[in-house]
């Protein structure tokens, strides 16, 4: 089909954005998750969506990270957990497939 505007991705053909460099920091510490629950909703995290998870990146009392609790992996700020608790890692990145109505 042959329209009057040229196409917006025009001269963008052959660069490509390699996810690797942009969303991991620490290649041999990160691993990915993928939830499969609706109880993280609050935040902005939902059942299906794809965590990025860095297990050498710095934590922070903001820092959401994912945990261990009774033999089950949870989600959570660092403010918010027991300081007894193990941390398996700072999760960096959310992958959220958005979907059709």
């Amino acid at each position: 089909m042959i329209s009057g505007f040229p196409s917006p991705a025009q001269g963008y053909e052959s660069k490509t954005i390699d996810l690797n460099s942009v969303l991991i920091q620490h290649p041999s510490a990160t691993v990915f998750m993928q939830i499969e629950s609706s109880s993280y909703r609050n935040m902005g995290i939902y059942n299906g969506d794809l965590l990025i998870i860095d297990r050498a990146k710095p934590v922070n009392p903001n820092s959401l990270v994912v945990y261990e609790s009774d033999g089950h992996f949870v989600l959570g700020r660092v403010y918010n957990i027991k300081q007894e608790t193990i941390i398996t890692g700072t999760i960096t990145h959310v992958i959220h497939t958005v979907k059709e109505s």
